[in-house]
């Protein structure tokens, strides 16, 4: 091959790898390219999801609030008449500031309504002015319980009124409904899913006053089959807390049940996380249930919040105790998972004393009331029965002193 023909292959090999060279470093190039794009994206991804995380709040807390058994005998009716109908907001004007700082505040309406025109009674059988709504309203209370033995009262108008007069002043309530049976609600508390059942245990001996469809549909009875059934549902429906408030055990007695303690343990098991109840009238017993990964917090009853029960009326001191039971709720809201993060008590107790003729009652958080923080001049006998109602609420409760 001659000199010059040498030249060109030479030129043409070296255009030719010089072409493949430049095509393989094209594509790298190309690649390297959509690789950092790929980073980019991702990176603004990343950063986004930092920013997002930033915003979230780590934890979520809500507090809620239960008392006992609200319940209207006659002395209390006509206390608190007036001349242009009834006003019950005094009665609550000691405790309001406990109530209306919760975030939920549950009490147990144990009374019932008519939708006719017939006069207000008490006990055994009910019938009470609906302006103690309005004082429930004014106190901070926002859902009430309408399961219990008196729901009957005034037969199944007597459920339907008490519903349109609580639905009139938008509180929300559980236990009832006009007929289609609704164990539990779901109520969003500061971005927790709280799941709120009630249950009444007794009827009074009234059940022939609705029809067998209508008793299950229109009360929450308890049967602890559908119990774990409504529990299990109540999670499906996205509850990230189970609460119980059962009207249950026995009238008067200081120390819950064998009864009330294994029905505690079922719905423990069932997935409860907090069981509260009312009925007795007096203070029960609390107790924690350890099921080893969770606990299962108890108390069997609060007592009377308000009622004319009391030592002069029963022969029973402990019937004017009562309590103020708060839950602290702490959610993660990277884990979702929520839990009790403190328990607080308020020991309370109905004073009653006559005024301008007739009864005036006060529901007085006792520690206030025994340091002197009320604007009330208390007698001696009453000041030792609010000691000892005092270190009767914290005898059964003391695992919550604070």
């Amino acid at each position: 091959m001659g000199k010059s023909l040498r030249y060109i292959a030479a030129f043409l090999i070296i255009l030719l790898l010089s072409g493949c060279s430049i095509s393989y470093t094209q594509t790298e190039d190309f690649d390297a390219e959509q690789s950092e794009n790929v980073t980019i994206e991702e990176s603004i991804s990343t950063q986004i999801e930092e920013k997002t995380i930033e915003h979230i709040k780590p934890y979520s807390y809500a507090e809620i609030i239960f008392v006992g058994d609200i319940m209207l005998h006659m002395p209390q009716v006509n206390s608190a008449k007036t001349s242009e109908g009834y006003d019950f907001n005094p009665v609550f004007k000691y405790i309001k500031p406990y109530i209306e700082d919760s975030d939920l505040a549950i009490a147990n309406i144990e009374t019932s309504f008519s939708n006719k025109d017939k006069p207000f009674s008490g006990f055994p059988l009910f019938n009470s002015p609906v302006e103690i709504l309005d004082a429930l309203k004014f106190t901070g209370f926002n859902v009430l319980s309408t399961a219990n033995n008196h729901v009957l009262d005034q037969g199944r108008d007597g459920i339907i009124k008490m519903i349109d007069e609580l639905e009139k002043r938008e509180i929300e309530y559980i236990g009832t409904s006009k007929g289609e049976y609704t164990p539990y609600k779901i109520l969003d508390v500061n971005d927790i899913r709280v799941g709120i059942f009630t249950y009444a245990f007794y009827l009074n001996g009234l059940n022939s006053r609705l029809n067998e469809e209508e008793i299950s549909t229109m009360l929450n009875l308890y049967d602890e089959d559908r119990a774990k059934i409504d529990i299990e549902n109540a999670k499906k429906d996205g509850a990230e807390i189970i609460i119980l408030f059962l009207h249950w055990g026995n009238e008067y007695q200081k120390l819950a049940s064998d009864y009330q303690r294994d029905t505690a343990l079922k719905l423990a098991e069932f997935g409860a996380d907090i069981i509260v109840g009312s009925h007795p009238h007096v203070i029960q017993d609390s107790e924690i249930i350890d099921l080893g990964d969770r606990n299962t917090y108890v108390f069997y009853s609060l007592g009377n919040f308000y009622s004319n029960q009391r030592q002069e009326t029963m022969g029973n001191s402990l019937t004017e105790d009562g309590a103020i039971l708060k839950f602290r709720l702490k959610k993660d809201n990277f884990s979702g998972s929520t839990l009790v993060e403190n328990i607080n008590i308020t020991p309370t107790w109905v004073y009653r004393k006559m005024e301008n003729g007739k009864y005036g009652y006060y529901i007085l958080p006792v520690k206030d009331a025994l340091e002197g923080n009320l604007d009330l001049n208390l007698p001696e006998n009453i000041i030792e029965r609010l000691q000892r109602s005092y270190e009767n609420t914290f005898t059964k409760l003391n695992l919550y002193k604070n």
